[in-house]
């Protein structure tokens, strides 16, 4: 199971007691808890991190570089054109329609002019975002076989994930007692503070948009 950049069994670990560890009373809000740490991570970023094969995004085609947001990439497969609703989308068969491709930064270029009149729409189709376990120990084809060419997790951006999903899991109970209790769920929220280090080490993962 996806927790936000891990498996559930991983993300218990780190969180849970010994003597809870195996048990599954916490799974539904220990996966939120995770989901939700990414997610405020994605918005900070203004990215998506996770691995997705065929991916779409949508572009004004009145520029020539545009700047993906599942990042690195590990290849750009179709680009396609829509200048009018009554043409729709058109494959775009130039070879030389993508100028350079920068995988690390997402960055596809098509100049030296621009891909189209500004009225138009650029889409791409690609493979890209960081791979990371989300099968469980008990799952069939445990451990996942990693993609060939895929990238995964960084271990930084990894362990403030974890940093910060420990920040909220204290600030609910630090000892994880009072989850025992009936509608303890519902005490689950994500603070505006981070945990330290958690803020500052996120802006390496930034994705600066094109105006």
């Amino acid at each position: 199971m996806n927790t936000g950049f891990s498996n559930l069994d991983t993300l218990k670990k780190h969180l849970l007691a010994n003597s809870e560890k195996n048990s599954v009373r916490f799974d539904a809000v220990i996966t939120a808890l995770g989901l939700g740490v990414a997610g405020q991570f994605a918005n900070l970023t203004s990215r998506k991190f996770a691995r997705l094969e065929n991916a779409t995004e949508i572009f004004p085609a009145d520029r020539c570089e545009f700047v993906l947001s599942r990042v690195p990439l590990e290849s750009v497969s179709q680009a396609e054109i829509k200048n009018t609703e009554a043409e729709g989308w058109v494959v775009q068969t130039d070879p030389n329609f993508i100028r350079a491709i920068n995988l690390a930064d997402g960055i596809i270029n098509t100049g030296p002019g621009d891909a189209g009149p500004y009225y138009a729409q650029v889409r791409f189709t690609f493979t890209g975002g960081f791979f990371w376990e989300t099968l469980e120990p008990d799952d069939a084809n445990f451990p996942s076989t990693v993609p060939d060419g895929a990238a995964l997790v960084p271990d930084d951006l990894f362990k403030i994930w974890l940093l910060q999903c420990r920040h909220i899991w204290g600030l609910m109970d630090k000892l994880g007692v009072d989850l025992l209790k009936d509608g303890a769920e519902k005490s689950l929220r994500f603070p505006q503070d981070y945990a330290p280090t958690v803020n500052e080490s996120l802006g390496q993962f930034i994705r600066y948009k094109l105006i």
